[in-house]
C-alpha cells in the first residue's frame, strides 16, 4: 500500500472512530475501504472476505486438471489458507499448495491434507 493511501486511511479511521464507526481495510492494494457501524458488522465483513478468499482458492483447485477427483476443503482467515482433506499423492499435495499460494490475497498456506494410498 502506498504512503498516500495509508495516510488517507489513518485520517479516515480517526474521523470514523470519533463518530463511532469502524473502518475495515482488507489489506489489498486496491485502496478499497469498507465501513461498518458496529463490531458485529466488522466481523460480518471479515467473514465475507474469508469466504470470498476460500471460494477463490477452491475455484483455482477445481480448475486444475491434475487435482480432478481430489477431496480438498478450503478455509480462510485473514489471508491464511488451510487445506483439509485427502489426496492420492504427495504430488497432489504440492500442487494444491502451489495453486493456493498463487491466489491474490493469500498470505500463507497450511496443509492439513493426508495422502491415501490404495489398499491392495
Amino acid at each position: 500500500m502506498n504512503t498516500k493511501i495509508i495516510a488517507s486511511l489513518l485520517a479516515t479511521a480517526s474521523l470514523a472512530t470519533l463518530s463511532g464507526c469502524v473502518v475495515v481495510v482488507d489489506g489489498r492494494d486496491d485502496g478499497e475501504v469498507k465501513w461498518a457501524s458496529t463490531w458485529e458488522a466488522e466481523n460480518e465483513l471479515a467473514t465475507e472476505a474469508n469466504q470470498d478468499l476460500a471460494r477463490q482458492v477452491s475455484a483455482a483447485l477445481a480448475a486444475d486438471k491434475s487435482l480432478a477427483g481430489e477431496k480438498i476443503n478450503v478455509s480462510a482467515r485473514r489471508g491464511a489458507i488451510a487445506l483439509h482433506g485427502s489426496v492420492a499423492s504427495t504430488d497432489a499435495v504440492n500442487r494444491a499448495l502451489q495453486l493456493a499460494a498463487g491466489v491474490p490475497g493469500v498470505t500463507s498456506v497450511v496443509s492439513r491434507l493426508s495422502v491415501e494410498f490404495p489398499v491392495e
